[in-house]
């Protein structure tokens, strides 16, 4: 394995963690790492779709185009995900890539991709398995949240923004938002008076501490019981 792959949260997910080292060195050959820096763009929503990205370090926003000329942010990707499939499928990307701060991501074009996998069948395989769960439990996701109240989806949405390492080892911890309450808000479906209710609310129950984009959760298990209810 490579020294600059060594680590790499995108070998270490759920899409790759089953692959042998000989598998994965195959896979580190076809990838190339670059660096962005925040307010990058990656791609437009209906520019050719020609690379796979993947999210090694940094975060990165996906956001749609709405009738009204407004943006809209559909989704906030960490580092070890996957975006820009659709090259794998489609002529033009659907949404647009925006880095949200400095971030190393690693690319491959659809072509090489491709052809990558025709060779690899064994790890084709195993990325059809996978990403057929992930789609599975991404719409269970969906689901679930339409039901839940703004307490219960905020709560929800911090524990994405924390590694899993701290929310097993830790019962605090601290971070910098990546999004402002607005953008937030349009990711959870809810009014930014809402979500700034919502603060109120946790901070009163002694769940967090938030200053600005600074954001202390005192209670862990806490937070995860309310993203539960």
């Amino acid at each position: 394995m490579k020294a600059e792959c060594a680590g790499c949260p995108i070998l270490a997910s759920e899409l790759f963690r089953s692959l042998a080292c000989e598998q994965k060195s195959r896979l580190e050959c076809i990838f190339r790492p670059t660096h962005y820096h925040r307010n990058q763009i990656l791609f437009f929503e209906g520019g050719t779709a020609q690379h796979i990205f993947a999210l090694r370090t940094g975060l990165v926003k996906l956001v749609k185009s709405l009738e009204n000329g407004k943006d809209r942010i559909v989704r906030v990707l960490f580092p070890g995900e996957f975006f820009g499939l659709e090259a794998l499928n489609a002529t033009a990307y659907p949404l647009t890539a925006v880095v949200l701060q400095d971030s190393k991501i690693c690319a491959v074009s659809h072509d090489e991709f491709f052809t990558f996998l025709r060779s690899n069948t064994d790890i084709a395989m195993d990325m059809i398995r996978i990403l057929v769960s992930e789609v599975t439990q991404v719409r269970a996701q969906i689901t679930d949240l339409s039901y839940k109240d703004a307490r219960t989806r905020v709560a929800t949405f911090l524990l994405t923004l924390i590694s899993p390492s701290e929310t097993t080892s830790s019962k605090s911890c601290s971070l910098t938002l990546p999004l402002s309450t607005q953008e937030i808000g349009e990711i959870l479906e809810l009014s930014t008076e809402t979500v700034s209710r919502t603060w109120s609310t946790l901070q009163r129950e002694g769940l967090i501490e938030k200053r600005g984009r600074q954001l202390v959760i005192h209670d862990l298990p806490g937070l995860e019981g309310a993203a539960r209810r």
